[in-house]
This record gives C-alpha cells, sequence and structure tokens, in this order.
C-alpha cells in the first residue's frame, strides 16, 4: 500500500498502485466522468498502456473509487492525468489524496514541476496549483493533444505546481 488509511466520510479508503485488474473499473470511472463532460475519455489501451503510472484509492472491499496517472512528459515535467472519484466518494478527501501520490510519485522520480489539464480548477487551485498558459507546456503539446478530438477548440485549463 502507498499510503496509511485515509479517513473519508463513513468509511476509510486506501491508496496503492494500480493492477491489471483495476483496468476494467479505471476505464468504467474515467468514461463515466467523460460522458459528463467532465474530463476527456480514454481507451482501454490508453489506460493498460500507461497502467505502471496509475494509482487508485480503494474501500475497504478493494473496490476502486478513484483514479489518477502521474505520466512523466520529460525530465523536468510531469503530468497529472485521468484523475477521476467517483460520485459517492467525492469531497471525502479522495481526489486530494489521489493528487498528494502522484505528486509524490513526480518527487520520487526528480522531477520538479508538475502540470494538469482540467476542467475543475478551483480544486487543483486549493491544492497549491496555479493557472499557466497551456502554450508554455510544449513537450505536453507532443506527448497527446495531437491526438486529441479538442485540439482546436482546447477548453481545459493548464495548471502547474513547483514540486
Amino acid at each position: 500500500m502507498i499510503s496509511p488509511e485515509a479517513e473519508g466520510g463513513s468509511g476509510g479508503f486506501t491508496l496503492r498502485r494500480a493492477r491489471s485488474q483495476d483496468v476494467d473499473a479505471i476505464f468504467a470511472l474515467v468514461n463515466l466522468m467523460a460522458a459528463g463532460e467532465l474530463m476527456l475519455p480514454r481507451s482501454k489501451y490508453r489506460i493498460v498502456s500507461a497502467l505502471a503510472s496509475y494509482f487508485v484509492a480503494v474501500d475497504p472491499q478493494d473496490q476502486v473509487m478513484g483514479c489518477g496517472s502521474c505520466a512523466v512528459l520529460w525530465t523536468d515535467l510531469a503530468e497529472i492525468c485521468a484523475l477521476a472519484v467517483r460520485h459517492d466518494w467525492q469531497r471525502k478527501g479522495v481526489g486530494s489524496a489521489l493528487v498528494g501520490a502522484l505528486m509524490e510519485e513526480a518527487r520520487r522520480m526528480g522531477i520538479p514541476r508538475i502540470i494538469t489539464l482540467t476542467y475543475r480548477i478551483d480544486f487543483f487551485v486549493r491544492l497549491g496549483f496555479s493557472i499557466e498558459d497551456k502554450d508554455a507546456f510544449p513537450r505536453k503539446l507532443w506527448r497527446e493533444c495531437l491526438e486529441c478530438p479538442k485540439l482546436e477548440q482546447c477548453d481545459e485549463t493548464a495548471l502547474y505546481k513547483d514540486l
């Protein structure tokens, strides 16, 4: 386990690295949030390809309640991707705990800065992130923005935090 149990509402949750048996739950959760236009969708292939970068929050029965990925963009920059929390576990510290674990993972790898592109600006600002122009992150563009259907009309906001 990545961290000790964190209390969340009526029950606790634990953070751990994602496993292959979590892929279906991550896929369902991310794409449920994407259907609500809260994030961009991810294919199962993309999740499997990046599985080593994912962390999950699980309930006492080991059911996935939240997920997120720390994608390395370059030696000096990582990105928080696919951060999603089940509706019934939102506002219980799950998202904040996942962001903390993802930032710690970037620190562990010696990466000094982390970014995210999001629709949930206030959430990240509360965690100490600052808004930045997307053009300040050209490596992000090289990596996956070119494949995004919203490339020409991106409506996500870029935020960063120095680690």
